[in-house]
């Protein structure tokens, strides 16, 4: 954008002229509310928004989902359009999409100056935040005669530059003043003066008035029947010392439903002792060690890291200074130092930061980050009757529900926004991510807690003027602990919550109760959920929200503080898995043969088989197509132990496309050993177990015992908890273990052992 002030006459006219306040609008208008319709035959995504007579054009990008950047806009839009149909694309891929109707841009003003003229050019900022770098990574700059004259970012309140105009023997020399705003396009306002004269050369308007308009644009991820995402790599869960005991069953149910849903995963209990700085070299060995390593999910008080002289809520009066960062665990090769920053002006000493202090320099994270994290941290929240252990164990069994299926609440989404256009335009967040899941049409804006003790909404948003314990026009962290609000994602935001680790925080207060499971402070930056709507977890939309540098999702890079409540390996659109007692596997000569009943999903596209020669993982897909049938043969089992998932595959239909989604999987095992005669030699040396897991009533397959001998259940500590005596001859045992706490133990016989998993 570029403007232009010819004299300095016209500049003192400009001056004179009254800009009128804006009247309230709301945050949807800084947003395009994109969705989708895809078609197979020809293949085309047909992107979606609705019409905007205030619109002069849209300038649509795409992208390949993984790249890094844009490129140039694909094609310029007029503005009345409200569709866009592109041809050229493939089914079985994912695109990415951004339109712009109004794009972050830099605004010009080119000014006439006299040779010789002495000038003071300064730069202020209504609220104190100069144009870097908590609210967007803004900056200016002033050239004259070919040269810079001037630039500042992080300026504070005000910056003034002093210069003299060139001799250049013409009558006019031009003052190119360049600014790239922030959030707040209209907190900056400058000034051109005559140092001589005392006179106003020229200026961007009144204070208080829009250097440009606001960014206004959308995002949306769309895919064409994009195939089931199966190894989700590693995932490592780290757990804070007091919970690993007290929780071991709901752990275990944890471990067991995220290796059903293809993870991998590694698990530590993290000691009250260690540091940050040791919990995050810990991370880093083990990403060295194993490079599939994907995603952290942090559950407890783990010890938790700060960083930066920022204050993101715009309160630099009491609140600037170190801010709570996971992302110091998600990002392994950056530079994180202690010897710069030093300011102790924040309210709480937990926001000091001083040089030596254990607290990082950063504000903004100092590279890519490469691992998904993810934290549920419910100590210290007395407005709850619960303790942290009990809070932990309510919020592993919902999200234990919710990832089975057992959690119905309708595909839709509510705004509360308490800000409009104030503060950015917050709840933008909450419009840009919601259009591409659900449609313009299943968004309601209404009372947070009012509708939500009544209603389920899939998501959910929130925002209002805050403290550490509310947010005005929502709540307070005892409203959570009184009621229980049918919805399992939600986005809440307000001034101090946002560095959330403190006592009865009011952004952690929402995982302890009801139906949520997941929760962020949505305003600044925005955050980018979309690519749930075709299939991806939670926690890899966080880390696309943190790795938008370079100016994918906004300019500039992210602050330390952008923190991701929940479980990383949630996804929004669960499927009911198999029962557990529906698999029946049968080794018979040179096949494993499995059998299962049939699903009462509706509309199910068939079923997966995978395997893997140990209950962890990894499980390698051993059906090409989808399975119509329920029964599959392995013709070529592994000698020795078989483990298999079996999976219900529903092709899922959002405001995105169509993606196939998976249920998690139905796990059971066998041992193979060819058999070839009777020979003592040919039989297979150990014994199985089915179904593993069981949810207590297990029938145990033995060789031929010659002689009588006793078959023992040991828990994990080496306590005997069973015992049975197996006569000669006996080939099979049925075991009702139903009386069992949930958890892992291990059956032995004999010389042999096998792992044997319990849950609910």
């Amino acid at each position: 954008m570029k403007k232009q002030i010819c004299c300095p006459l016209l500049a003192l006219l400009l001056i004179g002229l009254a800009v009128l306040p804006l009247p309230a609008q709301s945050a949807w208008e800084r947003s395009v509310l994109l969705s989708a319709r895809v078609d197979t035959n020809p293949a085309s995504i047909e992107l979606r928004w609705s019409p905007d007579a205030t619109a002069t054009g849209y300038a649509l990008y795409r992208k390949e989902l993984e790249d890094r950047e844009w490129g140039p806009a694909r094609v310029s839009l007029a503005g009345f359009a409200s569709t866009y149909l592109d041809t050229e694309v493939e089914t079985g891929r994912a695109y990415e999409y951004a339109l712009f109707k109004q794009d972050f841009a830099v605004v010009t003003w080119d000014i006439c100056v006299e040779p010789g003229q002495s000038l003071e050019l300064t730069f202020s900022d209504m609220y104190g935040i100069g144009l870097c770098c908590n609210f967007g990574f803004g900056y200016y700059s002033a050239a004259l005669c070919g040269e810079q004259v001037a630039y500042g970012d992080n300026f504070g309140w005000s910056d003034t530059t002093q210069f003299v105009v060139c001799e250049g023997g013409d009558s006019c020399e031009w003052l190119r003043i360049d600014v790239f705003p922030d959030m707040f396009p209209n907190s900056t306002s400058w000034t051109l003066h005559d140092r001589d004269r005392g006179e106003l050369v020229a200026s961007s308007g009144p204070r208080g008035s829009f250097i440009a308009p606001r960014p206004r644009y959308g995002f949306i991820s769309a895919a064409i029947e994009l195939p089931p995402r199966e190894d989700r790599r590693e995932l490592l869960l780290l757990v804070e010392r007091s919970l690993w005991d007290s929780l071991a069953p709901e752990i275990a149910q944890l471990e067991l439903d995220l290796i059903r849903d293809q993870w991998r995963v590694s698990k530590r209990a993290v000691e009250p002792t260690e540091t940050v700085a040791e919990i995050r070299r810990s991370i880093q060995e083990h990403y060295q060690q194993r490079p599939e390593l994907e995603a952290l999910y942090l559950l407890g008080h783990i010890p938790v890291p700060y960083s930066g002289n920022i204050y993101p809520d715009t309160h630099s009066e009491n609140h600037q200074g170190a801010w709570s960062a996971d992302t110091y665990y998600a990002e392994l090769d950056g530079q994180w130092t202690d010897e710069v920053v030093d300011i102790q002006t924040a309210f709480f000493e937990r926001n000091h930061n001083v040089p030596g202090d254990g607290k990082w320099d950063q504000d903004s994270i100092p590279s890519r980050v490469e691992l998904q994290v993810g934290r549920v941290d419910l100590s210290r929240l007395p407005s709850f009757v619960e303790s942290e252990v009990e809070l932990t164990r309510r919020y592993l069994r919902k999200a234990h529900a919710f990832k089975n299926g057992e959690i119905e609440v309708e595909r839709r989404a509510l705004i509360d926004d308490n800000f409009g256009q104030a503060f950015a335009a917050p709840a933008a967040s909450a419009w840009r991510n919601f259009a591409p899941m659900f449609g313009p049409d299943q968004i309601d804006e209404a009372d947070y807690f009012g509708t939500l003790r009544n209603q389920s909404y899939l998501w959910s948003y929130g925002c209002g003027s805050g403290s550490h314990l509310s947010a005005a026009g929502i709540g307070q962290t005892s409203d959570f602990a009184q009621d229980s609000l049918l919805t399992v994602f939600t986005m809440l935001f307000g001034s101090q919550f946002g560095d959330w680790d403190n006592p009865d925080n009011f952004l952690r207060a929402p995982l302890a109760s009801g139906l949520t499971l997941s929760n962020c402070w949505a305003g600044n930056p925005p955050w980018t959920f979309h690519h749930m709507a075709i299939g991806y977890p939670l926690g890899y939309a966080a880390r696309r929200t943190m790795n938008s540098t370079g100016g994918v999702y906004l300019p500039g890079p992210q602050l330390v503080h952008l923190a991701l409540l929940g479980d990383p390996s949630l996804r929004q659109y669960p499927i009911t898995p198999l029962a557990a007692s529906s698999l029946e596997l049968r080794p018979i000569s040179d096949w494993i043969e499995l059998t299962w009943s049939p699903s009462e999903v509706e509309a199910i596209a068939g079923y997966l088989v995978y395997r893997a020669e140990h209950w962890r993982g990894p499980y390698e897909r051993l059906s090409t197509e989808l399975i119509q049938d329920t029964f599959w043969r392995d013709e070529q089992p592994l000698i020795g132990d078989n483990y298999y998932q079996v999976k219900v595959v529903r092709l899922e239909e959002s405001a995105s496309g169509t993606f196939y989604n998976q249920s998690l999987g139905l796990i059971d095992s066998v041992y193979y050993a060819p058999i070839v005669g009777t020979q003592e030699g040919n039989l297979p040396t150990d014994f199985q177990v089915h179904p593993n897991p069981s949810t207590g009533q297990v029938w145990v397959q033995l060789p031929e015992v010659r002689t009588e001998s006793e078959l023992q259940l040991y828990a994990p500590g080496g306590q005997l908890v069973g015992r049975w005596n197996i006569a000669a001859g006996t080939r099979e045992q049925d075991l009702d273990l139903s009386r069992l706490a949930v958890g892992w133990y291990w059956l032995r016989w004999g010389s042999e052992l096998r792992p044997l998993l319990l849950v609910e």
